[in-house]
């Protein structure tokens, strides 16, 4: 701190220039010689030179016969000159004082107004004061004086004011005002300054729409004798009522008698004036720092007049607003500078335009109230600054967290926990810094999902991100959903977590829907309070798919997987300005991915296959293998699928697809018409319907590829089944594990007690207690039934022979039992 204080001393500034001041107030340009300046007659004068900007006192009286005189005189500091008057004869009707002015002065005693005539003993002044705008705090000067009959008292005064002054309504620098000359006075402003109110006008009258305000006065008088040059300091009195406003005039009066009452104007009195230039007051009037004057704080300039004043004030701590600072000058600015880097704040008092003082208060290095480290059961959390929200995975024990205050002891902290919320709180308070509370959360072990997360605010889509979510092991049929680092437009706001969700099971999917009220668990998130949120989402084959929304942000949360098979972004009133196609589809693993858009979307390649808008794509195109899924229609302009149909009269293949088509020549496609015995029958048809399973024998490979302006149908909530008489042929558009089911294979529908099936294919499901289920279903198309292609026979068949468990079975085929066998990697039949 004292090294700090040093500095600073060492680097303070000698002085700067004075603030607006008097012209030539040391009289160097110009001078007076012994004179009689006005004896009657047209104004002249007659003393030679007199100082720059300053005027001699003539007389105005009955018959011109006043008289005073004025001369030079040895200066202070004995270089340049100084200003002398004196009385030497009153005579007439009208004696005034030896007397000189800032200006060209006007009356010197008695006269009010001029139509008609009026004496008065409260008049006084000059014509109008040189330009000025600041505000001095006093007038300080040298003077000597001297008398040789009765001692009255010399006058010194000076005013500040604005605004203009009217004769008669008309400002009197108008030429109009001729009738002004008939007193042997220039056609310039008048400034008639009454003694007793200090008011300012000419006859009474003021400018309406400029009125004249004395800002400040100072009239001062002495009856002291000196031979030597003597420092004279007097203060402005400042009018409350116009002390705000800027003066745009000055007037400054030395008088060698009573200026203002001329019964006091005797002759054989002298005053001699200097030096003549304003104070300003630059330092402080008084300085608190909470309340508390500083004890090395001296309220004025007697024993510190430097511009640079250095405080010792390390036992506090600087906060906004801890400072109360009142300049001493009238005109005087205080400005506050802190220097976080060097404790130090600066008071810059600036007085005129260019007194500068400064005040360098040292404050303590003030304190953090935060904490240096936080582990958590044992393991360090990484801390960032300006975060206080943490979450860690476990639970928390007799001794979970420590941590380690930055300001050691001179902090405290407490930790308390709430058990129901899994949170620690722990709250660091510190002299000289804000309050720091740090929030812990323990959250659950869960099993992780990744997804595409879409997040759309107010219409508008965020973000199309990758990222994982968890849900909790579910007990007594309850399960938590954890989102963490969930953020809007790349600002973070938190980690979501929903607990105590229903998590209900049915044919192998988990359905998950809880309304709850929260706080999104972070710095920005507690900000938002409490929210209401719905969630619902579903687990199936180890893949979720959830919804969130956060209706007083207006916020929809949507998470598919990875593999889905399409993203909607369809809504009109979404804006998808500044997302591009690449970032919806990064990291979507689904080949047959569509995403939906809004009409009229721009920017879309006219080629970009499985991009609906609105309700059109210009290309579908299906890779098979992959999963397939749409919510809504559209049509495709043009289609392709990548699955090769073999060819051959005897070759039947399955097949489901979201469209339908008029079935062209060479090739037939048959649906499920009836069930006869361990034989299906297949009705061909001429048009195939969307989503319905379908047989197929065809001598084009290629024929889906030739189809255009296909109608493709959504396959949410569609029926893929065809049922007679309990036995249905089912088509699926997923990937999925299947149980008893009948597969096609070479010709037959087979049974199978577990078996997967691809996308885009069917299989064959008997409803329990229909009838007795044969281990295979021939295929009747059109009346014919067909065998097993290409099955191995028992009299060839010499390789190992398999179940379909995988186990080998010995003998050869004629000797087992009836059911279908592995051999040579073809399924063959034993009847």
């Amino acid at each position: 701190m004292k090294k700090q204080l040093l500095t600073l001393a060492l680097l303070a500034v000698a002085g700067t220039a004075g603030a607006q001041q008097l012209p030539n107030g040391s009289f160097d340009e110009g001078e007076w010689g012994t004179c009689t300046p006005f004896t009657g007659g047209a104004y002249k004068k007659t003393c030679g030179k007199c100082p720059v900007s300053w005027t001699i006192s003539h007389v105005i009286g009955a018959n011109g016969t006043g008289k005073k005189e004025v001369g030079s005189q040895e200066p202070n500091g004995n270089t340049g000159s100084a200003v002398k008057i004196y009385n030497t004869t009153t005579t007439g009707d009208n004696p005034v004082p030896g007397y000189f002015t800032l200006g060209t002065t006007w009356s010197t005693a008695k006269i009010t107004s001029l139509y008609p005539m009026v004496v008065s003993d409260k008049d006084g002044g000059t014509f109008g004061g040189i330009s000025f705008k600041y505000k001095p705090d006093a007038l300080e000067f040298y003077f000597k004086r001297s008398i040789t009959g009765a001692n009255v008292q010399s006058s010194f005064i000076a005013y500040l004011w604005n605004g203009t002054v009217t004769q008669n309504n008309v400002p009197v620098s108008s030429p109009a005002v001729g009738n002004l000359k008939k007193y042997n006075m220039p056609n310039r402003d008048i400034f008639v300054l009454r003694k007793d109110d200090l008011t300012a006008s000419c006859q009474g009258d003021k400018n309406p729409t400029n009125p004249t305000h004395l800002i400040a006065s100072l009239e001062e008088y002495t009856t002291e004798t000196t031979d030597a040059w003597t420092k004279k300091t007097y203060e402005f009195k400042y009018n409350d009522a116009y002390k705000a406003e800027t003066p745009e005039f000055i007037n400054v009066i030395f008088a060698a008698s009573d200026y203002f009452n001329s019964s006091n104007v005797t002759d054989g009195v002298s005053l001699s004036i200097d030096d003549v230039k304003l104070i300003y007051y630059k330092h402080l009037k008084s300085l608190t720092i909470d309340g508390t004057t500083p004890s090395t704080f001296v309220g004025d300039d007697t024993q510190n007049n430097t511009n640079e004043v250095n405080i010792d004030a390390s036992d506090k701590y600087y906060t906004e607003g801890c400072i109360s600072a009142t300049a001493a000058g009238a005109g005087a600015k205080v400005d506050e500078t802190y220097n976080p880097s060097t404790y130090v704040c600066t008071l810059e008092v600036t007085a005129g335009d260019d007194e500068v003082k400064n005040y360098n208060i040292q404050f303590g290095v003030p304190c953090t109230g935060k904490l240096s480290s936080l582990t958590v059961n044992g393991t360090a959390v990484e801390l960032e600054d300006g975060k206080y929200y943490y979450v860690v995975t476990g639970d928390r024990g007799a001794n979970s967290v420590s941590y380690v205050k930055e300001d050691g002891d001179k902090a405290t902290a407490a930790e308390s926990y709430d058990a129901d919320k899994r949170i620690s709180t722990i709250k660091v308070t510190a002299p000289g810094a804000d309050d720091h509370t740090y929030y812990v959360k323990f959250a659950k072990a869960t099993t992780d999902y990744k997804g595409k997360m879409s997040i759309v605010m107010n219409e508008d889509l965020l973000s199309a991100a990758t990222s994982t979510v968890g849900i909790t092991t579910p007990v007594d049929g309850k399960a938590d959903f954890q989102l963490l680092g969930f953020e809007l437009s790349g600002d973070p706001i938190g980690d979501i977590f929903v607990t105590d969700v229903p998590y209900t099971e049915e044919d192998g999917v988990v359905n998950l829907y809880k309304e709850q009220t929260i706080t999104i668990f972070g710095d920005n998130g507690a900000g938002l309070g409490l929210l209401p949120v719905v969630f619902k989402g579903t687990l199936k084959d180890g893949k979720l798919t959830a919804n969130i929304d956060i209706a007083p942000a207006g916020v929809t949360v949507d998470i598919v997987p990875l593999d889905a098979p399409s993203l909607d972004f369809s809504s009109n009133a979404v804006d998808l300005s500044g997302t591009s196609l690449a970032d919806m589809k990064a990291d979507m693993t689904n080949k047959n991915l569509t995403i939906f858009l809004p009409e009229a979307t721009e920017g879309v390649d006219a080629k970009e296959k499985n991009v609906v808008v609105g309700t059109t794509a210009s290309s579908l195109s299906l890779a098979d293998g992959n999963d397939w899924g749409v919510t809504k229609d559209f049509t495709a302009a043009a289609v392709s699928y990548d699955r090769v149909f073999k060819t051959g009269t005897d070759y039947v293949q399955s097949f489901v697809l979201p469209f339908g088509f008029t079935v062209p020549t060479g090739t037939t496609v048959a649906e499920l018409s009836s069930v006869n015995g361990d034989n299906l029958v297949f009705k061909p048809v001429t048009e195939t319907v969307a989503n319905k399973p379908y047989l197929v024998v065809t001598t084009d490979g290629d024929f889906i590829n030739k189809l255009t302006d296909v109608q493709v149908k959504a396959t949410t909530g569609a029926d893929l089944t065809t049922t007679v008489k309990g036995v249905s042929h089912i088509g699926s558009y997923t990937a999925q594990n299947v149980a008893n089911v009948y597969g096609y294979a070479n010709g037959k529908f087979v049974k199978a007690n577990t078996g997967s099936v691809k996308p885009f294919r069917t299989y064959v499901k008997v409803a329990e207690g229909t009838q007795a289920a044969p281990m295979a279903f021939g295929v009747n198309i059109e009346g014919t039934v067909t065998g097993i292609n290409n099955a191995t026979t028992a009299a060839t068949a010499k390789e190992a022979i398999y179940n379909l468990q995988g186990v080998r079975v010995s003998g050869d085929l004629k000797h087992l039992t009836k059911g279908v066998y592995i051999v040579n990697g073809q399924k063959a039949v034993v009847k």
